[in-house]
């Protein structure tokens, strides 16, 4: 075989290259040798911080997407309960607080941890969420007061999943909100005037009603709506101040018995809510107070409202109405002095002093005054006389002040017709 000469003469070259340059590699100033040494260790502590800040930037992104700034209220919600809805993806957190003292005329001075309340969602994807609310009353779980036997509470205000399909039709499905009157969705601290709720969304609507129940909402041609079939009040536990005592708040529930809810807005126009709901169902539930037969209790509760605002002013004015079938018979039975029909309305207007001056930009002051008439027994069955003792009129005037969109201080005071006045002093924040 003839050897390959050019192959050979290649090797031999390479190989007289590499010994040539050897000596000279070893006769180099080992003081260079140093120098690179040290210029490429303060090149690699440069980028390993470089890196530090980007990992830093990376966590920071992370997390200011999980606490996302507040935005506006979507469907019938707060701007805090509403963030998982500005989420393409993901984790969302917020959150509410109330800190009120309360002098009520003749009795002793009360300050409470009103409510310390987490929102938690997850965007699965762009079709499905699932929002929740946590909410700790009173600060505590323990009766350990020096004005009251009872406890705190830790609740589940809602829980529920969302199927979002499109603007028009979306279904939702777990522990809800009730559709009806304006506090018992919107009840964050921030986005109404007065500390306290107004009897007539207590007693007659009674907020914060949540009920377990599956529906579908959305917007079509300037309405919103949502439509849910729900569990029912607890009838059993009406009494003469109205309906509050019936709720079940998701605790293993009587679901003998359900309810329709539907409610209506016009939101088309900028500012306004204008619109009804009705709530109607039975209540009997299994048609025993303990070992005492009662009637099925069919009940009907309904509301129109409005709420404007524009430019300074702010104005809301409701009314509702709960309609009780067989109160007659259940009271027969019970000796409960249930009204057949109980009403309320409010009307409020508050003025921002602030509105137009640049040099309290981002914060307002709002002096305000609401009157409501409220009225439990306002119809008695036949052979029940009403004790007097159920209706009210309330005048309650005041300031509030929001030094940003999501910290706010409430000052004011309820003058009772019939009960104790109240001087109230809150501070809220939502987040």
């Amino acid at each position: 075989m003839t050897p390959d000469l050019t192959s050979s003469n290649s090797h031999a070259a390479w190989l007289l290259g590499v010994l040539c340059l050897a000596p000279a590699a070893a006769a180099q100033d080992p003081a260079d040798l140093t120098e690179r040494v040290r210029r490429l260790e303060q090149r690699n502590a440069e980028l390993e911080r470089k890196l530090d800040g980007v990992t830093q930037e990376i966590e920071r992104s992370q997390i200011g997407e999980v606490v996302t700034p507040l935005g506006t209220g979507r469907h019938g919600l707060g701007p805090g309960a509403s963030k998982i809805y500005e989420r393409a993806s993901g984790l969302s957190i917020g959150g509410y607080g109330e800190m009120l003292f309360s002098q009520i005329s003749g009795r002793t001075d009360q300050f409470d941890a009103l409510r310390a309340v987490l929102y938690a969602g997850y965007k699965f994807d762009e079709h499905w969420l699932v929002n929740t609310e946590i909410e700790i009353e009173h600060g505590t779980t323990e009766a350990s007061s020096g004005t009251t036997a009872s406890e705190g509470s830790v609740s589940l205000e809602f829980g529920y999943v969302d199927h979002l399909v499109s603007d028009a039709f979306n279904l939702r499905g777990g522990l809800v909100l009730v559709p009806s009157g304006l506090v018992n969705e919107l009840h964050e601290p921030t986005t109404f005037l007065p500390a306290a709720r107004s009897q007539t969304e207590t007693r007659i609507i009674p907020t914060t009603w949540r009920e377990l129940g599956v529906g579908a909402f959305g917007e079509v041609g300037g309405f919103a709506y949502r439509a849910y079939l729900l569990t029912s009040l607890d009838g059993e536990e009406f009494t003469a101040s109205g309906l509050r005592p019936g709720r079940q708040k998701g605790n293993r529930v009587a679901a003998d018995d359900f309810s329709l809810a539907g409610r209506l807005d016009w939101v088309e126009t900028k500012g306004l809510t204008l619109g009804g709901s009705v709530v109607v169902g039975k209540t009997g539930q299994d048609n025993l107070r303990g070992t005492t037969a009662i009637p099925d209790l069919r009940t009907t509760i309904l509301d129109a409202h409005l709420d404007w605002r524009g430019g300074p002013w702010q104005l809301r004015a409701l009314y509702a109405t709960a309609l009780v079938d067989d109160a007659g018979e259940f009271n027969a039975a019970t000796g409960q002095r249930v009204a057949e029909r109980s009403a309320g309305w409010y009307a409020e207007v508050g003025f921002d002093v602030f509105a137009g001056l640049t040099e309290v930009r981002g914060q307002s002051l709002q002096p305000f005054v609401r009157y409501e008439s409220i009225d439990t027994q306002e119809h008695m069955p036949p052979g029940f006389a009403a004790s007097g003792a159920q209706e009210d009129r309330i005048l309650t005037f005041g300031i509030t002040y929001k030094p940003l969109d999501q910290l706010v201080l409430k000052v004011d005071f309820e003058d009772w017709s019939e009960d104790p006045d109240v001087f109230h002093v809150l501070f809220g924040y939502v987040f």
